[in-house]
């Protein structure tokens, strides 16, 4: 194992932060799949991640990432903006992708399999049920799909050299809503801030949009369920779990993990959890705030549990 390169602006109690960590580690397994590349966390005084067996020096790392982008945003354009569309206009996306697909690309199947499913939808609204990842989808003129092609224009290197390695710096915007600084800004205002726009870290948001594919969304007996994510009760928001561990792993076994049950448990079990490495859990709550169409959905704080 090689000598690893911490991403020291990236804490890992900030789901953002987090995401955006996973999808580094998802665009150097896909650019190089030979390598081995893998990632754990180390705490000092905050969780950190490290990547290691990239064979690349901490300088040439976001010009690495941004040549690797493998969001294809052409092949979204069939969907529009946003993912409210209905399962017809779905079905043929998920098609076209799985055709698109092979052994060395399925880029486009595996954003497929995490933005939703043709096989359960709103009958009233007319449209699929989708990721709960999904944070704008067209409210206040903010647009999934639209927002993944703006970043997708816009991120330069300079743009993820500071998400990795600070500092943070927000720019007006193509925000995803995943940082829980969203809600913060807009519940602790005297004045409605939703006429001021949004704004993001965009090289995160960039970055943690590579990671949605390891956040695949399934049909249940009791709807669609998205990796990562529990219900405790019928009405309330779900709430987003995930993992830090101290092993390096690679995206496969990273994948794997997402998916363990015992983190989704009312008190998590955490000998068995410390038994595979998990040293910490996180859980942040999807929040809704404002009313009538121009409402806005972010994440709360996130707390250890």
């Amino acid at each position: 194992m090689t000598e690893g390169i911490q991403l020291t602006a990236l804490d890992g109690a900030n789901p953002l932060a987090f995401l955006a960590a996973l999808g580094s580690l998802r665009l150097l397994d896909l650019r190089f799949p030979e390598r081995g590349i893998r990632l754990h966390w180390s705490r000092d005084p905050v969780w950190r991640p490290c990547l290691t067996d990239t064979g690349l020096a901490a300088s040439g790392l976001p010009s690495t990432l941004r040549g690797a982008a493998s969001a294809p945003s052409g092949a979204f354009g069939a969907l529009g903006k946003n993912l409210t569309v209905d399962r017809a206009t779905f079905e043929n996306f998920v098609r076209s992708a799985l055709g698109a697909a092979s052994p060395k690309d399925r880029r486009a199947a595996d954003f497929a399999a995490a933005f939703g499913s043709e096989s359960l939808g709103d009958a009233k609204k007319n449209r699929i049920y989708y990721t709960d990842l999904c944070f704008i989808s067209g409210s206040g003129h903010q647009d999934f799909l639209a927002t993944v092609a703006g970043l997708g224009r816009k991120v330069t290197e300079e743009h993820i050299r500071a998400a990795l390695f600070g500092p943070w710096k927000r720019d007006k915007g193509l925000s995803m809503r995943w940082d829980p600084a969203d809600a913060a800004q807009y519940a602790l205002q005297w004045s409605d801030p939703s006429g001021e726009g949004a704004s993001a870290v965009w090289g995160a948001n960039f970055l943690a949009i590579e990671a949605l594919p390891l956040f695949p969304a399934q049909p249940t007996s009791r709807g669609l369920k998205t990796t990562g994510f529990r219900q405790p009760l019928r009405r309330d928001e779900p709430e987003f779990r995930w993992p830090l561990w101290t092993a390096p792993l690679t995206c496969g076994a990273v994948r794997s993990l997402l998916t363990l049950g015992e983190m989704h448990k009312p008190v998590p079990d955490h000998e068995s959890l410390l038994a595979r490495g998990v040293a910490g859990i996180y859980g942040a709550r999807r929040a809704r705030f404002g009313q009538g169409a121009n409402f806005k959905v972010s994440f709360r704080p996130a707390s250890a549990l």
